[in-house]
């Protein structure tokens, strides 16, 4: 299957919480992150389905809040795994986010451009 993302996603170990428009709220890790969108895991129940719109707090540097839609949901022995695109970030957010993004790109450029 090709992978139909526009943007490169980085593994990463971050923190954070996502809540659903109905008030079920749970910490996740973030497993990879992009510009649009993360991979998502969390060891408690979080009924959620995919196209649901969830609300994500990712604590990195400053929280920084998205709202996001449910791509795909695996479940795996007492964990949840799901996939996220960013629908939603106030202006503040986005530019923390970019930035942050930014530098965990360049601190993770293999040796051999600066040589």
């Amino acid at each position: 299957m090709m992978d139909r993302r526009r943007y490169i996603r980085y593994k990463i170990n971050l923190k954070g919480k996502a809540a659903t428009t109905r008030g079920y709220c749970v910490p996740i890790e973030i497993l990879d992150i992009s510009i649009d969108g993360a991979k998502l895991k969390t060891d408690q129940d979080f009924p959620v389905e995919k196209k649901e719109n969830i609300y994500l707090i990712i604590k990195w540097n400053y929280p920084i809040k998205a709202e996001s839609e449910i791509k795909w949901i695996e479940k795996e022995n007492f964990n949840t795994y799901f996939g996220v695109q960013f629908t939603r970030m106030s202006n503040e957010d986005k530019e923390v986010f970019l930035s942050n993004i930014a530098n965990h790109a360049i601190s993770n450029i293999s040796d051999i451009y600066f040589r």
